[in-house]
């Protein structure tokens, strides 16, 4: 019973010693979570991309496991690079007669959290998806984007830098419009992409990264996103 406990140690003097340890003790289980939330998240994202997509059937059983993370964009424009719908609505579930869950703009970034084969033969396909913002849910692959576009108005090539805000060295320069993949969409002004044509990786303006290679689309300044 007193091996915690010296008997020499009055009882008074022994209760503060283990407060004063277990105060010690919490503070430094703090200290550690913090060090864990700088160490393991990027500033700015609060989705949690898996390091492994699972692509299910219909009844949920799997069928294959593709690579993460990924990261796509969530897309109301259709393909003659018009608006279609400024605001998508995720679904509960990934059936398209599901209720409706959150609404996020178009153009916002989201990890993928499994692939879901619907329908008959399983033709049909939905996304689970958490996006930057933290909103969660099942949404149609026809407003996904694995591919986004760089382009600039102002100037006829965009620089990749090593570093985001600029401060790093300038690993490329990518022409109008060249395909990317996202790869740390942040809140902020920066995103790190990968240029799909060199393997090229780099951190570009946010601003710079288009939901479609339209022209007509690129050059509507109504619609930045």
């Amino acid at each position: 019973m007193g091996r915690g406990i010296p008997l020499h140690v009055p009882l008074p003097a022994a209760f503060s010693s283990m407060r004063y340890l277990s105060l010690c003790l919490l503070c430094l289980w703090a200290l550690a979570g913090c060090a864990g939330i700088r160490g393991g998240t990027t500033p700015g994202v609060t989705a949690t991309p898996p390091v492994a997509v699972p692509i299910t059937a219909n009844d949920a059983a799997s069928i294959a496991v593709q690579p993460g993370p990924l990261w796509v964009l969530l897309s109301g424009v259709d393909e003659h690079g018009l608006i279609a719908e400024h605001e998508l609505s995720l679904l509960t579930a990934p059936d398209p007669t599901a209720a409706q869950g959150a609404r996020v703009h178009t153009g916002v970034a989201a990890s993928v959290q499994e692939i879901r084969h619907t329908g008959p033969q399983n033709l049909q396909r939905f996304y689970h998806v958490q996006t930057v913002t933290g909103a969660t849910g099942w949404i149609s692959d026809y407003y996904v984007r694995r591919v986004a576009y760089l382009f600039d108005s102002n100037s006829n090539t965009i620089p990749l830098y090593s570093a985001a805000d600029g401060q790093g060295r300038e690993v490329e320069q990518l022409a109008n419009v060249s395909p990317v993949a996202i790869k740390v969409p942040t809140d902020d002004e920066w995103w790190l992409v990968q240029a799909v044509q060199t393997g090229t990786l780099g951190w570009v303006r946010a601003s710079f990264v288009k939901e479609s290679p339209v022209w007509e689309f690129l050059l509507n300044q109504q619609h930045d996103h």
